[in-house]
């Protein structure tokens, strides 16, 4: 499954926002399709595959105490 999220950063977090993106640990079945910085709001655009729902969650849950984030899942428009 793809999702993608964008993360707003908490005032006064960004160095804390950086620092886990820098150092952070994929787990094996979470696939970084793209992470990118936005020129304004929101402030990352995060795309990425994972098995499940549950699996996301838990991935996503990594930015909560420097970013509110908002994650919806994709659809190849070729499979609509």
């Amino acid at each position: 499954m793809i999702f993608v999220s964008t993360l707003d950063c908490i005032p006064g977090k960004v160095d804390e926002l950086r620092e886990i993106i820098k150092n952070l640990k994929v787990p094996e079945d979470i696939k970084i399709r793209e992470f990118l910085t936005l020129f304004g709001k929101p402030d990352f655009l995060l795309t990425f595959e994972a098995p499940n729902e549950e699996r996301a969650m838990s991935f996503v849950l990594r930015f909560v105490s420097v970013a509110v984030p908002k994650t919806s899942v994709g659809v190849s428009v070729e499979k609509m």
